[in-house]
């Protein structure tokens, strides 16, 4: 039985436990969240199919746990599914700087954000246009192991919580930010990200 098949019989054995076998599978309203819950899983499983080579890719070529880019990029791009992510190819929330979009986008584009410095606030920020998932994913990559920002971290890439946790220190202005990537990582078992591949 592949990932998807597990995650459909899931949702259906869930809700057959809540309401009964019979009202689990002739309820329309029923059957309409049970396809949304299963198209949400499902899609969630094709992010970390495309997303996981990648990861292990940055890891390969950058020193950066998978664990941890994978997790931030569901974080940054709501599994896929965000504006940046949808429209720019744009998976980790990467701004242009002065300089310009840098190697690996190929233009900036405007959207609001949220900045907490320390309070929240909306503000405008020109954000980084990839073409394609790969070249967000190597930016990122030579963004964590290049920028004296995050130098720090690099001797922790053996361990993803605490490589995140420094991380956040100057990747996001949100105070909750490691927490969230790291309850990321727990939840959808990221770490087997890291182990060498059979």
């Amino acid at each position: 039985m592949g990932n998807r098949q597990r995650i459909a019989a899931a949702v259906l054995a869930v809700t057959a436990l809540v309401l009964g076998p019979a009202q689990a599978t002739a309820d329309p309203l029923v059957r309409q969240v049970r396809g949304s819950a299963a198209a949400k899983a499902l899609a969630r499983v094709q992010y970390l199919d495309r997303a996981a080579p990648l990861a292990r890719a940055v890891a390969a070529e950058y020193g950066i746990p998978a664990s941890v880019t994978a997790g931030q990029s569901i974080l940054e791009s709501s599994w896929g599914q965000s504006r940046l992510a949808v429209n720019d190819l744009n998976y980790f929330g990467f701004k242009c700087t002065s300089a310009g979009p840098g190697p690996f986008a190929v233009g900036c584009h405007d959207y609001p954000t949220t900045e907490c410095t320390p309070d929240c606030h909306q503000v405008q920020a020109l954000f980084r246009v990839y073409d394609s998932m790969q070249a967000s994913f190597r930016d990122y990559g030579r963004v964590l192991s290049t920028s004296k920002n995050y130098i720090a971290a690099l001797p922790l890439a053996h361990d993803p919580n605490a490589y995140v946790t420094e991380v956040a220190r100057k990747y996001a202005t949100d105070p909750l930010y490691a927490g969230k990537v790291i309850r990321i990582m727990q939840e959808n078992d990221l770490y087997r990200l890291d182990a060498p591949l059979p």
